[in-house]
Parts: structure tokens; C-alpha cells; sequence
């Protein structure tokens, strides 16, 4: 299974790629984890994941970061790809 991203997803995490802030390398490195995992064993997608009773089926893992807001991260599943649809603080969402 590929790892896609939605725009809006995608436009996130490059944003927080770039940002040099303590509080977002934090956020960073822990999206990173989650999609390393969603990437490395997408048959594992939902270990430790939240279901949301949608159509499709969602998923979403929490991050809880040191100083500020939790982060969410939402992915669903087809037959061919992860598909990451967003990467929020939790308050946002």
C-alpha cells in the first residue's frame, strides 16, 4: 500500500517540515513516527488507532506534544492506499 496525502494534509506537514520552532520540530517528529509506522506496516494501520464510524472507515492516532495542543493525524484505507487526509491540533479538528 502507497502513502498518499490529501492537499490539505500534504500542505500541513510540509509546513511543518519547514518550520525551525521547537514546538512544531516537536509536532514533526512525532507525525513522523506515525506515518514511518503507516508506511513500514500499513497491514498494522490500526494499531493504537482511533475508528471513526464513517464511509469510508477513518482512522486517526493522537499526539500528545510537551507544551501547547494535542495533534491529530486521520488517514483512511482502499485497496491500494493509505491515504492521509489530515494533520490537525486536536482543538481544530
Amino acid at each position: 500500500m502507497a502513502l498518499t496525502f490529501d492537499p490539505e494534509a500534504a500542505d500541513r506537514w510540509k509546513s511543518l517540515c519547514a518550520s525551525a520552532q521547537p514546538y512544531e520540530r516537536e509536532v514533526r517528529d512525532a507525525v513522523a513516527a506515525i506515518l514511518s509506522f503507516l508506511d513500514q506496516s500499513p497491514e498494522r494501520h490500526r494499531v493504537g488507532a482511533i475508528q471513526f464510524a464513517t464511509t469510508p472507515t477513518t482512522w486517526a492516532r493522537t499526539i500528545a506534544v510537551s507544551d501547547g495542543a494535542a495533534w491529530l493525524v486521520v488517514w483512511t484505507v482502499d485497496d491500494v492506499d493509505i491515504r492521509v487526509l489530515r494533520i490537525e491540533p486536536a482543538p481544530s479538528f
